[in-house]
């Protein structure tokens, strides 16, 4: 009778251990597709309580950079060139499940794209912003002309 108990609670043991392990997976409103593109720099507002990318295409990590063809190394903001491609992505931050005082990204809360195009009289500059997160009182959309300069001002992170 001990035996059969014994071989009881040892199935018991092996059924209930023999499990795949969970793997965790990032939410799809987390996830960002960026087709591509590189990423320029990154930034948090801890008032807010988010987090940025920016990210563009090689001519706009040119820019960001401050490299111009011909002339490497020098800075020329403010000139934008056609064919620039921004994509400055902001997230709501959430607290880490798996590490303790640390937080991670939350849904995406705008993706903000400036555009360079070629125009008649000089570079056309498109603005567009998808899925404002309206938020109220002090944290005020700012207006398109504002943000278009606050993103051709970001400069490069410099990567090893």
């Amino acid at each position: 009778m001990k035996n059969l108990i014994a071989i009881f609670i040892s199935a018991v043991f092996a059924l209930t251990s023999c499990q795949q392990p969970r793997k965790l997976t990032p939410a799809p409103e987390t996830i960002f597709d960026d087709h591509g593109l590189h990423v320029i720099t990154s930034f948090h507002n801890d008032r807010t309580r988010t987090i940025s990318v920016l990210y563009g295409n090689d001519e706009a990590l040119v820019h960001a950079s401050g490299e111009r063809a011909g002339t490497p190394g020098v800075a020329t903001p403010g000139e934008p060139s056609p064919g620039e491609l921004f994509k400055l992505v902001t997230w709501d931050l959430k607290q880490n499940p798996l590490w303790f005082g640390s937080d991670i990204n939350g849904g995406v809360l705008s993706v903000e794209t400036v555009a360079v195009s070629a125009g008649k009289s000089g570079p056309a500059i498109d603005y567009t912003i998808d899925n404002p997160a309206q938020k109220t009182g002090k944290n005020a959309v700012s207006s398109n002309a504002e943000r278009i300069s606050f993103i051709f001002a970001q400069r490069a992170s410099v990567f090893p």
